[in-house]
């Protein structure tokens, strides 16, 4: 909603035209004026250009406009003097002169929510008739200049009586009224006696629960650092989470704010106090590199402090669509971005990781959902019921067109989540839902910001003065990532603590408070605009397949991974901005693939083995071009059955270095000989293999050849022939001693058997070595032992592996 003058005639013309339209447009206009003025003038035909600009948007600006930019006090109460200031301004090309400033009132309050909306808006001019307080008078106000101007009218002027929202009007004009202008104030009015107003009640103070959302866009993907630096800007000076902060900690304890907190925010900036890297490709490659931020460290400090001793839970991870993950049935998903929320935020908020049901310790999460919009159908409460969550915040339904209702039913009811658990529901006020969720609240304008602050207290009014006898609780949910200006964020709690007819409550508070009975159901199922498309979160939960399976490899595993896939699981991205989710899919299994494809086996495509005999060794490479350690190990595959490849340990795991690379040795067993393809493949852990390299698996072409058995049984024969022969010998020496004339001639000449037989034992002796003289050359053999070995040693036999 937008603050502006609005002309009496124009009210007439545009009853039907929406509340914020008009308002809208005719602030545009009167805000371009002044940037235009603002701007230095340009030569030539530049100069030119700029002041065609501006002379078309004077024509569109208002002739007169004035603005009240604040109450004060903000509603009224017997024996008070209410000050009201605003500005003026002159949209016309010459001086205006003797305009005046009155008020316009009514003792009869706005009747009902669509008065109050449109009343607000400019396009519903009620009876009123002129407060009895003189108009302010301003001389002359030139062209295109405004000026500042203040009423101040006692309340009982007003001649208020009764609990509820009245009109005011602050009306200006020239001395003959050719020149109009009207800016409207819904006032409430807080009587000073309960009793004081025959037939009419002043309530008790209604509770009133507030959301205080610190949740942002996701900022992280697959790499280490961020996807970009805006963050900075967020939780520095001025900046929009920074503000939301200050504010929710000077108002924490006042208002009793429940706050709701994106763990991958905190994770995120948690990254922004050491130096951290900004923008890498899918690789990882070409980031920007950054010091450590120094506005992080206090940051992550103040959300501990202001959040300390108040109701805190916190979204699934990266703040993930819950409606769209439940209906396209990624439950594991969801339940593991909830589960990684809370371990990641709950030591940085010093909190029990473990969330507790409504109400909880101030030292616990409280197990509470808010899926995006307020949206769920029963496949999102089954989901959230089976996660242990108690209780679930959604948006106000409509009553049924039959409901004769007329008032606004309060926020607590239950909703049973389909088999057979009941969960706490506490619904947001539609309304304030709607108004905070305007494009007004991000407005520095005096004039919007009065404007929707106000009607913020007129429509809490409205409610309790609905049926002030029934005390029904109020829930304000602003939009997740709300962007209100400092000063709005701050009115906004100071109304909710001051104003009588409220009362601050938690929300373990307000999900105490009784049911009501009069929604037919809670459930609003998302439409097609309000959760992540199906074609994408199909192709998310592939990519999650492959992530898992590359975490298995990792040592240790990589909790970014996952992360990754929560941010673009994000409600961030739900509605227009789905593209950007498809983006992030893109860059992450990318990053996925190129991880893979650093992991490989063998040098060559194929490598060919040739086996002497039935079996040997093979030797393979599985190289590692990460930058982490991996647990892999290999399945093996042979194309016949006749030819084993076998690991020295079954199943066996090989851990391989970052960077480095590994040789296993493979056993290779033929029971016959011929040729085997066996194909080789990398797997995780678990067994799952993993996707193929960019050379595809290696394969060995493997021959089982005769060859080491040939020369096994051409040993054999040759060891035989030579037993034989050596058996022989020993029998020829081992027959009777021959005759005289025999043993002469075997010792030598003029030699007898017993020399023979002293020179036998001389040549054996160790110490005592033969002359080379004395060798029979005829018999080189004669020398020798009877009972040395004939042939090679069992050592010095061929083994299998040799053959």
């Amino acid at each position: 909603m937008c603050a502006m003058a609005r002309s009496h005639a124009a009210s007439h013309r545009n009853r039907h035209v929406p509340a914020l339209g008009r308002a809208c447009v005719t602030v545009a206009a009167l805000v371009a004026v002044l940037s235009v003025l603002a701007l230095p003038v340009i030569a030539g035909s530049a100069a030119s250009g700029a002041r065609a600009a501006l002379d078309a948007r004077r024509a569109a600006s208002p002739p007169l406009a004035v603005t009240v930019t604040s109450v004060s006090p903000s509603y009224a109460a017997p024996g008070q003097k209410i000050t009201i200031k605003g500005r003026l301004w002159n949209g016309t090309a010459s001086t205006m002169r003797d305009l005046s400033v009155s008020l316009l009132s009514s003792t009869a309050p706005i009747p009902n929510d669509t008065d109050l909306q449109e009343f607000a808006g400019g396009t519903l001019q009620l009876s009123e008739v002129p407060v009895s307080v003189s108009p302010l008078s301003v001389g002359h106000l030139r062209s295109r200049h405004s000026v500042a101007w203040s009423i101040r009218v006692p309340v009982s002027d007003l001649r208020l009586d009764c609990f509820g929202v009245y009109p005011l009007t602050v009306f200006a004009s020239n001395a003959a009224q050719s020149r109009t202008s009207s800016d409207p104030v819904p006032l409430p009015f807080w009587p000073g006696k309960a009793a004081i107003c025959p037939g009419a009640l002043r309530p008790s103070p209604f509770p009133i629960t507030w959301v205080w959302p610190l949740i942002d866009s996701p900022h992280a993907g697959p790499c280490p650092g961020l996807l970009d630096n805006t963050l900075a800007a967020s939780i520095g000076t001025g900046g929009r989470l920074a503000n939301l902060l200050d504010v929710g900690r000077n108002y924490a304890a006042s208002a009793k704010l429940t706050w709701a907190i994106d763990p991958a925010l905190l994770d995120n900036v948690r990254t922004m106090t050491k130096p951290y890297q900004v923008g890498s490709s899918a690789s990882c490659l070409g980031a920007t590199s950054h010091p450590a931020d120094g506005g992080a460290k206090s940051w992550l400090s103040d959300v501990v402090s202001a959040t300390t001793g108040q109701t805190v839970f916190v979204t699934p991870y990266a703040d993930v669509d819950v409606a769209g993950l439940a209906q396209f049935g990624n439950n594991a998903d969801l339940k593991k971005a909830f589960t990684d929320g809370e371990h990641l935020a709950g030591p940085m908020l010093r909190r029990n990781t473990n969330p507790a049901q409504v109400p909880a310790s101030p030292r616990r999460l409280s197990a509470i959902a808010w899926p995006a919009g307020g949206l769920a159908n029963s496949e999102v409460l089954e989901n959230l019921g089976a996660m242990d969550i108690g209780t679930v915040i959604l948006a106000m339904p409509a009553l049924p067109p039959t409901s004769s209702l007329t008032f606004t039913p309060g926020a607590v009811t239950s909703q049973f989540d389909g088999v057979g658990t009941k969960l706490k529901v506490l619904l947001a006020n539609g309304l304030l839902s709607s108004l905070l969720a305007s494009k007004a609240t991000s407005s520095t304008s005096p004039g919007t910001i009065f404007n929707v602050s106000q009607l913020y207290l007129a429509d809490t009014a409205m409610f309790a003065g609905q049926a002030p006898a029934m005390k029904r609780p109020i829930l304000v949910t602003p939009p997740r990532r709300w962007d209100p200006s400092t000063t709005l964020a701050s009115d906004l709690l100071a109304d909710t603590v001051s104003a009588p007819w409220l009362a601050p409550s938690s929300i373990g508070q307000l999900a105490a408070q009784p049911e009501e009975h009069y929604y037919s159901s809670v459930l609003t199922p998302p439409g097609r605009d309000s959760e992540l498309p199906g074609s994408l979160l199909r192709k998310v939960s592939a990519l999650d397949t492959k992530v898992t399976l590359l975490q298995s490899i990792m040592n240790p595993k990589d909790p970014q991974l996952s992360r990754a896939v929560f941010g673009i699981e994000s409600s961030r991205w739900v509605g227009q901005a789905a593209p950007q989710a498809g983006r992030m899919l893109t860059r992450t299994a990318r990053f996925v693939h190129g991880q893979f494809a650093g992991l490989s086996i063998g040098g060559r495509q194929t490598i060919h083995v040739t086996l002497g005999g039935r079996v040997g060794t093979v030797t393979v490479s599985i190289r590692n071009l990460l930058n982490y350690p991996v647990s892999v190990g290999l399945r093996v595959r042979s194309s016949n059955d006749t030819v084993a490849v076998t690991q020295k340990v079954a199943n066996e795991v090989y851990v391989v270095p970052a960077h480095s690379s590994i040789e296993p040795k493979l056993s290779v067993n033929a029971a016959q000989t011929g040729k085997a393809t066996v194909t080789l493949s990398l797997r995780a852990p678990n067994g799952t293999l993993l996707p193929d390299p960019p050379d595809k698996p290696l394969t060995l072409e493997i021959s089982a050849t005769n060859l080491g058995t040939v020369a096994l049984v051409i040993c054999a024969a040759a060891l035989a022939i030579f037993v034989f022969a050596s058996a022989a010998q020993a029998i020829r020496r081992g027959r009777p001693t021959p005759g005289p004339a025999a043993a002469g001639a075997e010792a030598g000449e003029g030699g007898d058997a017993g020399d023979a037989a002293a020179a036998a034992d001389h040549r054996d002796s160790p110490t005592d070595p033969v002359p080379a003289d004395n060798v029979d050359s005829d018999n080189p053999d004669a020398g020798r032992s009877e009972l040395s070995t004939a042939g090679p040693g069992p050592a010095s036999l061929p083994t299998e592996e040799s053959r």
